[in-house]
């Protein structure tokens, strides 16, 4: 492993060479370095993230670039200027791409307009209040769904692993609100942050939760902690309680998605980062939490459709939750006492039982108001409904197949029947049979379409049993076995992802000597891992994918995660884990990069990462990361190569190009 002074050396100098070939094209203005050269340590396995701006006539060759310089791989988007001031100034303070940018360095500028732009949005500081309340919900409305499936498998299906996994991610969640409630733009990382702003939550939630092992008081003690962290911050929530408030009538979610949603910036909808159906499950869950009071409306699904179903509209009265939205206002005490006597009744089984009964009689009879809509050619139900799959929060998803031509307003919709909230998916006939001519067996989507079940069907292609146009149907569960071609395009997918999250809980480990952050990489590893180890025993990975893996390969997956779940963590617990996945990738990597060494193999020569991309008719990032991986292991061999970044460009950089010799006597 070189020093680490020599590492930062070779990429200060591959930055320079970098900058010394742009500056000579006068179609390039400017150049903005990202990621942890800008922020943080480079190791010897980083990337450098790259923005070159453009002139607003650019023409670049494509809009992303590989490229190299000094053996770094550096990744470039090419923006013209009028492109990069509107993504700029369009981002709402405290989002992915302000923090993306306030974590950046200008390299140099031709002009001033730029540097201008440049100075006034990316401070790293300065978060206006309003952007920051919006930025909170945005946040909260990510966050949410996660803490509602940990808390399913914690109440409902006894599974404290993948409830464990599901929280970690909720951390994060909270790491980004505990960092913007402190006025500070989150980076990548935001854990760290937020343990100092709040070592005591935290210590509790996160790094005692990691080490210890995880019993069901302990996973009961991290749901409570969570909770009454969010009733003492019921604040995060006010733009939609201030909005519920001044209506003084019921606001569905159609009309608060439209309303807030512009109201996020101020501009049309089609320039605010909020999804349309964004503040659907928030509501739902202030709803589940007493806070607002939820009634149903009628909505149309399609624009002609004669009948109608009903949508949640809510409202706020004040009278129940915190008496005051405002961020000093205290916590009302019937939101906390709601939290704490449900915690464990929530999960009895008398409850399950009755919930069971209301979900299915409601899903019933939401299928016969949607079969008599001439507009619905089918009705698909995507959620698990058994008995033991089910309670108070469920909220069932189906997909609704329309007749080609048919117009609609938004292509999701949460809907309400009989006080039990569904969750639907709007697609035109050929739009869904595009669908699934486009899913890759082996993918999440194709396990759900497989497992999914048919309520109703007025056309062939999607009755019961009936075949796609893929080697697979809706509603198929044998259908689960996985061809050939899918399966190497899966799988060279999620070993380019394992290889990516290695690098990064290396750096952590050996860098940063962050156990706890090491740790959380290697979760997201093993993840990716299990999906391998399931596709390459020609089975479709299912949402609990780790549980399929172990039973495959327990002499691999109990060193690396399982036996490691209840133990307090140490460097050596963990470097040994790492070093067994990488073992893992190399023992298997002739399978897992399949497509792409054979097409290196067989083109006998040199190929560029762009040839690379022009022939899998794909610009995925896994080819790269696949082929920075293989060179690092020198399987393959890297190159460089000219390539000019704009038609005009009378200069050029270079790109990264590879060559495999399949009789390396070191294979």
């Amino acid at each position: 492993m070189k020093a680490q002074d020599v590492i930062e050396e070779q990429y200060r100098e591959a930055v320079e060479l970098l900058v010394e070939k742009v500056q000579k094209d006068p179609y390039i203005l400017a150049a903005i370095v990202a990621g942890s050269f800008s922020y943080a340590q480079v190791w010897e396995k980083s990337d450098l993230d790259v923005e070159l701006i453009g002139r607003d006539a650019i023409r670049p060759t494509q809009s992303f670039f590989s490229l190299v310089e000094n053996g770094v791989n550096i990744h470039a988007n090419v923006t013209p200027r009028n492109a990069f001031k509107q993504t700029i100034e369009s981002a709402q303070q405290g989002s992915f791409m302000h923090s993306y940018f306030s974590h950046s360095t200008l390299l140099f500028s031709h002009d001033a307009s730029i540097q201008e732009w440049y100075d006034k949005n990316a401070s790293r500081t300065n978060i206006g209040e309003r952007d920051k309340q919006f930025q909170l919900l945005n946040v909260i409305a990510n966050t949410l769904p996660s803490l509602v499936y940990a808390e399913k498998q914690f109440y409902v299906n006894r599974d404290c692993l993948t409830c464990f996994l599901s929280l970690l991610n909720v951390v994060q969640g909270l790491a980004r609100l505990e960092v913007l409630l402190n006025n500070e733009i989150p980076a990548r990382e935001v854990i760290q942050p937020a343990l100092r702003y709040n070592p005591d939550f935290f210590n509790r939630v996160y790094t005692d939760l990691i080490n210890c092992e995880k019993t069901e008081a302990v996973i009961q003690d991290t749901l409570n902690a969570i909770n009454a962290y969010l009733d003492a911050r019921q604040f995060i929530f006010q733009p939609i309680l201030a909005y519920l408030r001044e209506q003084k009538t019921p606001r569905t979610n159609t009309e608060l998605n439209a309303d807030l949603g512009r109201s996020a910036h101020g501009k049309n909808d089609e320039d605010s980062e909020f999804d349309d159906e964004s503040f659907d499950f928030v509501c739902q869950w202030l709803a589940w939490k007493g806070i607002i009071r939820q009634v149903a409306m009628p909505i149309k699904l399609t624009v002609k459709s004669q009948g109608s179903v009903e949508e949640p509209a809510y409202y706020y009265d004040g009278t129940v939750g915190a008496s005051d939205a405002s961020q000093d206002g205290p916590v009302g005490a019937s939101v906390f006492a709601w939290v704490f006597l449900h915690a464990r009744d929530s999960s009895q089984e008398h409850l399950q039982a009755n919930i069971h009964a209301q979900i299915h009689q409601a899903l019933d009879s939401l299928t016969d108001t949607l079969r008599e809509d001439m507009y619905i050619l089918a009705a698909v139900l995507t959620s698990n409904l058994a008995e033991d799959n089910v309670w108070e929060k469920t909220t069932p998803h189906l997909t609704l197949i329309l007749r080609d031509g048919t117009k609609f307003k938004q292509e999701a919709y949460q809907l309400i029947e009989d006080g039990i909230p569904f969750r639907v998916q709007l697609h035109t006939r050929s739009d869904y049979r595009k669908l699934l001519e486009g899913t890759l067996q082996g993918s999440s989507l194709h396990s759900i379409l497989a497992e999914s079940r048919v309520l109703f069907s007025k056309d062939s292609l999607f009755s019961v049993g009936a075949r796609s146009p893929r080697p697979y149907s809706v509603g198929d569960p044998s259908c689960l076995q996985v061809g050939e071609r899918d399966k190497h395009s899966q799988l060279l997918n999620a070993a380019a992802n394992v290889a990516a999250i290695l690098a990064k809980a290396e750096k952590w480990l050996h860098l940063k000597h962050d156990i706890d952050y090491t740790f959380l990489y290697l979760t997201y590893a093993v993840r990716e891992l299990a999906r391998i180890e399931v596709l390459l025993h020609n089975e479709t990975p299912r949402r609990k994918v780790i549980y399929q893996a172990v039973a495959h390969n327990p002499s691999f997956f109990n060193p690396v995660f399982t036996d490691l779940i209840d133990k307090p963590k140490d460097e050596t617990l963990l470097r040994d884990a790492l070093e067994r996945i990488d073992a893992y990738l190399e023992d298997n990597l002739q399978t897992l990069f399949k497509p792409l060494l054979d097409f290196l193999e067989e083109s006998g020569e040199e190929r560029t990462i762009t040839d690379i991309y022009t022939h899998f008719g794909s610009r995925q990032l896994a080819f790269e990361l696949a082929c920075e991986w293989l060179a690092q292991k020198e399987v393959i061999e890297q190159f460089s190569a000219p390539i000019r970044l704009t038609k005009d460009s009378q200069t050029s950089v270079e790109e990264p190009a590879y060559y495999f010799d399949a009789n390396n006597p070191f294979l």
